[in-house]
């Protein structure tokens, strides 16, 4: 592989009293989802050349769909909450 890029900012967007796990998301009806404060960008499924629009907007709306039902919760929590559950047949 190549070489590995340092991100040289210093602060979170957000800051340390306002994670971004403690954000909102918004979906937009169409293919993107932002953070509900500030209006910043989260996730985009708008390059997806495979998919149809309702399944791009379908995915949009799962993200933030998702990102909602864990509000509050770290992905160092996340990943132990999955790491200790059995994956089901099918399951990835």
């Amino acid at each position: 592989m190549g070489e590995s890029y340092e991100d040289k900012r210093q602060f979170d967007t957000y800051g340390s009293n306002n994670p971004l796990y403690r954000q909102v998301a918004a979906w937009d009806g169409h293919r993107s989802v932002r953070l509900a404060e500030d209006d910043i960008g989260l996730a985009t499924t708008a390059y997806s050349y495979r998919l149809g629009y309702r399944e791009i907007q379908e995915a949009a709306e799962r993200i933030a769909l998702l990102w909602n039902l864990h509000l509050g919760e770290t992905n160092d929590q996340l990943r132990e909450r999955r790491s200790s559950s059995s994956p089901t047949e099918g399951e990835l």
